[in-house]
């Protein structure tokens, strides 16, 4: 009796230790390896993304970029144009 119990429990480990092993075999693959690296970097930079947004939340709350001008159109600048596009001796601004 005690020989069957330990050949059956031979069995059960021999099927498990194959089992796990071939599973840790599937995830060294340079698919799996590739698939969980290009994961790694995407949420990475997602982080990276969602903290330069905030950056730049704090950086134009501080500046006071975000007011709104007396004419109510979103620019604090309130001409429209891209910045130092009405500035005298600056090259490529535009002349008055």
């Amino acid at each position: 009796m005690p020989r069957v119990f330990y050949i059956a429990l031979g069995a059960a480990v021999g099927v498990v230790t194959v089992r796990r092993a071939a599973r840790a075999v599937s995830t060294l693959t340079p698919q799996h390896l590739a698939g969980s690296l290009v994961e790694s970097v995407q949420d990475f930079l997602a982080d990276v993304r969602e903290g330069m947004a905030e950056r730049e939340d704090e950086l134009r709350q501080a500046l006071g970029l975000d007011d709104t001008g007396p004419d109510d159109t979103g620019d604090a600048r309130g001409a429209g144009g891209p910045p130092g596009a009405d500035a005298p001796g600056i090259p490529g601004a535009r002349s008055a």
